[in-house]
């Protein structure tokens, strides 16, 4: 049974900062960085791996490799969880949204790579954990654990001698005619679909590609700074990066076995002044499809944890409030039951993945139509980042506003909420303004050349 060595140190440094800082120094190729209320954690290094794929889940730890087919996801996971060899545990991880094919037995309709890793989780060789003003060190070993105190009390002194705020914004055309046009074709015939009662609502999304090197770590940093997100989060892993500001949680589960899930649904933009914000959260308030999209989400989400939750513990405890979410502002309820006795943290996940918000209504047919008008899979954009505790305590962050990059390419997502009453061009400024929320925040990596773009505008912040 491995254990963790720790050590708890104060820190008034601001935490973002001192984590990119860790994160960044070499210590290890993979980390991730999660936020949640209250806490910051960063998780590097991988001591042990859960994998999950289309037919079967592997788990690796050092040269110690156990693969296993499945029937059903939940007990799978349950029972790998529970029979974990490391004391106090906590897994850092990704779920793609592909995933939600294998839940709805959709592998047989849709091509699915078997080789496709579906969710991939972690628990790191190195930990820091900050919350009030104290951060807890987490190490496998007594010289791990030195290493990380140096590189914590490094980065601690590098913030307070400040950082490097001139850098370069580059702004990332969200008009260009050819996906516009796709993508009001889309809704076009999806609309069609829901008029003829294949389903009721459906979430269709476009990629916008990023055609300058990014700095993926001032990108995240300065896009936090002008963001007001539920969750935030950053990771590397196999030459794949991502860093985004999650909107709305997928799943929130705490260790006395209550889960609540947060959906956003209805979007205004924020306006360019307080005066225009407020008329259009009058708008979003008070037009129907807003509200009717709105409402029969949540019902969808009341309906899901029905099925693993006492029925006498579940309520809308939050219903239609205003969020603001960077650039945007949404209609939000809350959703929140007891888990039964028969039922994980695990079931709860696989209730509500993928969120309402990020797929539609049927959850089946609107998989199915997703893939119907989409062009690419979406991988990680509307999936989820979590972190899950030995305890059963889990948070599950839905992954929009953010950027993608893998070794190929750099990408933006976003989708809009189709109903009967949607129009195509709205649905499609809908798309422009949460794109928005992070495409004007992109730092140009200034150690890469930069490439010819036609469109760019650069400023300097």
């Amino acid at each position: 049974m491995t254990q963790y060595k720790e050590l708890t140190l104060p820190t008034s440094a601001k935490t973002s900062r001192l984590l990119l800082s860790i994160a960044n120094s070499g210590l290890a190729d993979q980390f991730m960085i999660y936020e949640k209320p209250g806490e910051w954690s960063l998780g590097m290094g991988n001591l042990l791996s859960i994998d999950v794929y289309k037919n079967e889940i592997v788990v690796k730890q050092e040269d110690r490799i156990q693969i296993m087919g499945y029937e059903d996801f939940e007990p799978a996971l349950t029972h790998i969880t529970q029979n974990l060899p490391v004391e106090n545990w906590r897994l850092y991880g990704q779920a793609k949204f592909e995933l939600a094919y294998v839940f709805y037995g959709l592998t047989n309709t849709i091509s699915l790579d078997k080789t496709n890793k579906l969710m991939s989780l972690f628990i790191p060789e190195y930990e820091v954990r900050i919350s009030d003003k104290t951060a807890t060190l987490r190490a496998t070993s007594p010289a791990g654990l030195e290493k990380l105190v140096e590189l914590f009390r490094l980065a601690e002194r590098r913030e307070k001698h400040g950082y490097d705020t001139d850098f370069v914004i580059e702004h990332v055309d969200l008009t260009i005619p050819s996906s516009c046009e796709y993508y009001k074709t889309a809704v076009q015939q999806a609309i069609a679909d829901i008029q003829e009662n294949h389903y009721q609502k459906v979430i269709l999304s476009r990629q916008v590609q990023v055609s300058f090197p990014l700095d993926m770590a001032k990108s995240y940093e300065y896009g936090r700074q002008k963001n007001t997100p539920a969750r935030s989060f950053i990771l590397r892993q196999s030459g794949f990066e991502a860093a985004g500001f999650c909107p709305e949680t997928v799943l929130e589960a705490s260790p006395d076995g209550w889960v609540s899930t947060q959906p956003l649904a209805g979007t205004r933009s924020l306006g360019n002044s307080p005066e225009e914000e407020l008329q259009l959260k009058s708008e979003l308030i008070s037009t129907t499809k807003e509200i009717a999209e709105h409402a029969i989400s949540v019902r969808l989400a009341y309906e899901e944890l029905d099925h693993v939750c006492d029925e006498e513990s579940l309520s809308v405890c939050d219903f239609m409030s205003i969020k603001r979410r960077g650039s945007v502002q949404h209609l939000a309820s809350r959703v929140k039951g007891k888990l039964s006795s028969n039922h994980s943290v695990w079931d709860a996940f696989k209730a509500l993945f993928p969120a309402v918000t990020a797929s539609g209504i049927p959850k089946k047919e609107s998989l199915l139509a997703i893939k119907k008008y989409e062009a690419s899979e979406r991988a990680l954009y509307s999936g989820s980042v979590m972190i899950v505790d030995p305890d059963g305590a889990m948070d599950a962050g839905l992954v929009l506003r953010s950027i993608y990059k893998d070794e190929e390419k750099c990408w933006l997502q976003a989708g809009a909420g189709i109903v009967d009453q949607s129009l195509p061009e709205r649905e499609l400024t809908e798309t422009i303004e949460k794109l928005s929320c992070i495409a004007q925040y992109l730092v140009q990596d200034l150690q890469e050349p930069m490439p010819s773009i036609e469109h760019s505008k650069k400023e300097t912040v």
